[in-house]
């Protein structure tokens, strides 16, 4: 049996905002940052938070300034896969849920 989409589609920006406004505030993103590192089978993790603020006159929007700095940079010693890119690729939709030995699993 063959089946299509009906023509579904998702305008991107709508669904990443959504995601956006419903991610929990705290430590949530660190957590998540570990749970993604462990599941490429990292051995290493470094974060750095970096306090440093950048100009803004050069920008393709003035809306750009607000996020100029400060950030937090994270590293894992991990291969960033083809499997890896489209997992990301698909806001929602990660695969981790059917792989038993992913910490993300299950969620």
């Amino acid at each position: 049996m063959f089946l299509e989409d009906f023509g579904q589609k998702v305008d991107l920006t709508r669904r990443i905002r959504e995601v956006l406004l419903n991610y929990p505030e705290g430590t949530t993103v660190l957590k998540e940052l570990l749970q993604n590192a462990d599941d490429a089978g990292a051995t290493t993790v470094r974060l750095c938070l970096d306090r440093r603020s950048h100009a803004s006159h050069s920008l393709l929007s003035d809306s750009l300034a607000q996020w100029q700095g400060p950030s937090l940079l994270a590293f894992n010693d991990a291969v960033f896969t083809e499997d890896d890119f489209l997992s990301i690729s698909r806001i929602g939709g990660s695969s981790k849920h059917t792989q038993a030995w992913k910490t993300g699993r299950f969620g």
